[in-house]
């Protein structure tokens, strides 16, 4: 038998002892749970059968690690939830359906058939098709006759005779209890309370809402000019699936830019200059979370890892917070021709961050007001991200080929073998109207005509040239119109 020295067990029982200190501290920061209602406070509809919804809550609650459940949470665009209470700070949220089943009492009509069972015993009166009237007690039932008891004995007679059958007393209908699975939707969320009253806000994207406009115009003259009254009548429609009680309604003319895997109807075009919606000066502070990650770095790589474990159940999603920190940003408008004449509004910030930002998806929030979204690719510190958030149709741009000319072709000789040229001119004009209330940064993009020799000639404004594709900034003032010209020649060859 092998002995152990008094050090060796001594080690054993540090080993042991440092083995089970985490379960130790897991059972001191114990979570407690508490059943919530927050309801919908502000509604803002798009053009496209999406709305962004708010709602608001004063819950008074203790100081814990505590996990909140919304009740008759309807699920939401879940990468779209955005949850912010003044007194917590969140470890991570999921939702759910729970599957409730209650026992209910429904009164049902019966059958012909139930109803004569249940009528055994009962007098009975009948009509048949030879104009016979019996009158008695109902006895007895098979599949095709029926027997009824009279003072001179049983007397059977064939169902497909009877034409009448009146029954004292007979009950048609009957209460059954049944089992009813309803299902009950939840936003489940963790944080690190404080005592005290907790102003809880949620705001989320949910598809099933939508508005139109009904346009009717009044005029009392048949004249080719005149006068006459416009009006405009909303149309709204909610289809979320939620009652919305003593809600602020908003709809918007247009729609953010979105990524969720859903058709989005591309908006009839309309002649007019847009107005944005106005919003309201208004301080909003971002949510306070949790960092749930550490950061290292392995090879090329930026990997995160949790800092403790978690139970992932099949279908189930959840959300955990990496990183909160500052950064900066710049806005401006782009017009690129590959586009049509369609602008966009541009957030343009930098990574000056410890770590890079994985490719994602990116949604931009003003004053508690959703902007839009758009996917990044991955950017490495000191790196920009660009984020496209909404079209800008009070930008009105346009691009207008001015002249094309394409000369003879001719024979040259290069590098002594003899080739065909030929050459074509181009000259371009672009126009750009701002007819926003503010002035603004637009970038300019247009894109020359591939070919083995594009020479750009001249341009009115000059501009940044990578390849084939010309860029120009420019600041537009409010109600500015600009323009710039460009010409230039593109040259192809091919050989004999």
């Amino acid at each position: 038998m092998k002995m152990v020295s008094k050090s060796g067990l001594a080690t054993m029982v540090l080993i042991f002892v440092f083995l089970h200190v985490p379960n130790v501290i897991a059972s001191e920061e114990s979570v407690s749970s508490t059943e919530i209602k927050i309801p919908v406070d502000s509604v803002t509809i798009y053009g496209n059968d999406m709305a962004f919804v708010k709602r608001d809550t004063t819950v008074e609650l203790d100081r814990s690690l505590l996990e909140i459940r919304v009740l008759n949470f309807t699920k939401p665009i879940l990468d779209s939830l955005f949850i912010y209470d003044n007194k917590g700070s969140l470890f991570g949220w999921h939702h759910i359906v729970k599957k409730e089943t209650v026992q209910e009492y429904v009164n049902k009509t019966l059958d012909f058939d139930t109803i004569l069972k249940n009528s055994l015993g009962s007098e009975i009166e009948i009509n048949t098709y030879s104009n016979r009237s019996i009158q008695g007690e109902l006895t007895w039932i098979d599949i095709g006759r029926i027997g009824i008891l009279g003072d001179d004995g049983v007397l059977f007679i064939n169902r497909a005779d009877i034409r009448d059958i009146f029954i004292y007393g007979a009950k048609t209908k009957e209460t059954q209890e049944v089992n009813k699975t309803s299902s009950i939707p939840e936003l489940v969320f963790k944080e690190r309370s404080e005592k005290g009253n907790h102003n809880i806000k949620i705001s989320y994207l949910t598809w099933g809402a939508n508005w139109k406009t009904d346009y009717k115009f009044y005029t009392d003259s048949d004249e080719k000019t005149g006068k006459g009254i416009l009006q405009a009548w909303s149309i709204i429609t909610n289809d979320v699936g939620e009652n919305w009680n003593d809600v602020q309604m908003k709809l918007v003319v247009g729609y953010p830019l979105v990524l969720y895997p859903r058709a989005i109807p591309t908006p009839i075009r309309m002649d007019y200059v847009y107005k944005g919606m106005a919003m309201e000066e208004v301080s909003f502070a971002a949510p306070q979370i949790e960092e749930r990650f550490v950061a290292e770095s392995v090879g090329e790589y930026c990997v995160y890892e949790l800092k403790d474990r978690i139970t992932l159940k099949k279908g189930e999603t959840r959300y955990f917070p990496i990183v909160s920190n500052e950064v900066e940003f710049k806005k401006r408008y782009l017009w690129d021709t590959r586009n049509g004449e369609t602008t966009y509004k541009i957030y343009e910030i930098e990574n000056t961050l410890d770590n890079p930002w994985a490719d994602g998806i990116f949604s931009v929030y003003v004053r508690d007001n959703f902007q839009g979204q758009d996917k990044i690719r991955y950017t490495t510190k000191k790196d920009k991200a660009e984020i496209k958030t909404s079209k800008a149709p009070d930008i009105v741009v346009k691009k207008t080929i001015l002249e094309t000319e394409t000369f003879p072709e001719y024979t040259e000789t290069y590098r002594g073998r003899t080739r065909y040229a030929r050459t074509t001119y181009y000259k371009v004009n672009l126009t750009m109207e701002n007819h926003r209330d503010e002035g603004i940064d637009l970038r300019i993009k247009d894109h020359m005509t591939s070919g083995h020799q594009v020479e750009l000639k001249s341009s009115t404004l000059e501009p940044r040239r990578i390849l084939n594709t010309l860029t120009w900034d420019i600041t537009m003032l409010e109600g500015d119109e600009k323009t710039i010209i460009y010409d230039y020649e593109v040259t192809n060859w091919r050989y004999l």
